[in-house]
């Protein structure tokens, strides 16, 4: 609207004075293409801090797939949203169908939230959850609450598939809503060791985690990167 009422007044302008009017012309072409660069710049540079990264993973069970697991991580300025969904369908004596879904916050690389909710065979098992409150967290577990004082949290579970524990040696997991520690056992391969006495061994390539191998007490599994 504001473009075209200008165009009018400078063309009736012009009639009377047209040396000056073209001199108008031409500053206010310069200036659109001054502020078309602007606008183009700033919306350059929003797009170079917008980042998105997605990763899929199949769940093998004696060389069998039995499910997926799809990651993906949204980073805009100094926020970071790290996202997994795991499914899970397989026979183990009898049916057995899992869903489970996680999400991180990261706030200037601090950990300001997580979630963690899983359900199997329809049944809710999980529905925990742990927020930044001042300079502690608040954990969320069902109808019990707690306060977790490790402040700042930097690295959790969803962390460790986006980026390789060189030089970490602590992880906080979303589900037991403890931290637990990294041990390395060779190059680029680690394991972590849970409270129920299970572990998982991560196995990295230019620090994204390529497979997962699970030993639970019941059964072994592995987690393996797909290629896209």
């Amino acid at each position: 609207m504001i473009p075209t009422i200008i165009f009018f007044l400078l063309r009736r302008y012009k009639r009377h004075h047209p040396a000056k009017a073209e001199r108008i012309e031409l500053f206010i072409v310069k200036a659109s293409k001054s502020i078309l660069l602007i606008i183009l710049s700033n919306a350059i540079a929003a797009f170079a801090l917008s980042q998105e990264k997605k990763l899929n993973y199949d769940i093998k069970r004696n060389g069998n797939i039995v499910g997926n697991i799809r990651f993906s991580q949204n980073s805009s300025g100094s926020r970071s949203i790290l996202k997994m969904e795991t499914e899970v369908k397989t026979r183990f004596i009898l049916s057995f169908n899992a869903k489970a879904q996680e999400e991180t916050v990261y706030e200037n690389g601090i950990m300001i939230s997580s979630s963690f909710y899983r359900k199997m065979n329809g049944n809710i098992k999980a529905d925990k959850k742990t927020k930044v409150s001042g300079n502690s967290y608040t954990i969320f577990n069902g109808t019990k609450t707690e306060t977790l004082n490790n402040y700042p949290i930097r690295y959790n579970m969803l962390s460790i598939y986006t980026l390789e524990p060189v030089n970490i040696n602590k992880v906080y997991s979303d589900n037991f809503q403890q931290f637990l520690d990294i041990q390395k056992l060779a190059l680029h391969h680690y394991k972590i060791k849970f409270p129920d006495g299970n572990y998982c061994e991560y196995y990295y390539i230019n620090s994204i985690c390529s497979k997962v191998e699970i030993h639970h007490s019941l059964y072994n599994a592995t987690i393996e990167l797909k290629s896209n």
